[in-house]
């Protein structure tokens, strides 16, 4: 019983958290929003008078979204993109601040960008060494050249890894989808369904079965 009750309450927190710390975000960006858009908002003659706080909040809101989007409208056009290196290039030269800001930059673009278009697709290959087997994102692929490039994540950060330049021959492209792949790589396997074992056990030529690490029964057995 205490087997069966850690190992789904471990699963059930992998589950949770993503959408506890969303939520937590946005929460967050809303109180900040309401902050500091709000007095702005209630300077407007008529609306302070007619309408609730929490309607004034929505409305600096939707203008926050509003100027966000046209910034980022500017910065798809040649003065914009050369706007903001000129930014980068400020922010490069000042000693302390430059170590900052090249994080936070690199982070954003991290979790940001569409990992739709960044990863075309899931495979599996051996690394590293025959007889191992490693789940990777497709990053480059030309026909016209044997190599493909591929992204090896690692555990439990999907966000570092490696670039791997791998022939075609030795791909084997899978039916996982890029957001269920990344899922089964932040939990380290634990959250694996017998859908993906099974897809990944036809392509590496072995059974395969979710591991119970807890040393009972498949968690997944029966569901």
């Amino acid at each position: 019983m205490l087997n069966f009750l850690r190992r789904h309450f471990l699963t059930g927190l992998l589950a949770i958290t993503p959408l506890a710390i969303t939520c937590w975000i946005l929460w967050r960006i809303y109180q900040v929003l309401s902050v500091g858009v709000r007095p702005f908002v209630g300077k407007i003659p008529g609306l302070g008078e007619t309408y609730p706080e929490f309607v004034l909040t929505l409305l600096g809101l939707f203008v926050f979204l509003v100027a966000i989007t046209v910034v980022g409208l500017f910065t798809r056009n040649l003065i914009g993109m050369a706007f903001f290196r000129l930014v980068d290039r400020f922010f490069a030269r000042i000693p302390v601040v430059k170590s900052l800001f090249s994080a936070t930059k690199q982070l954003s673009e991290v979790f940001l960008q569409d990992r739709r278009t960044a990863f075309q697709k899931v495979v599996l290959f051996e690394y590293p060494r025959i007889g191992l087997f490693c789940l990777g994102f497709v990053t480059r692929d030309e026909s016209n050249e044997n190599l493909v490039s591929v992204f090896l994540p690692t555990t439990p950060n999907p966000t570092s890894g490696y670039l791997l330049f791998v022939p075609r021959s030795d791909v084997k492209e899978t039916d996982i989808l890029v957001e269920d792949a990344i899922k089964l790589i932040v939990s380290g396997g634990a959250i694996m369904t017998v859908d993906q074992a099974s897809i990944l056990g036809q392509l590496s030529g072995n059974d395969m079965m979710p591991i119970n690490v807890s040393g009972g029964e498949d968690s997944h057995n029966g569901e």
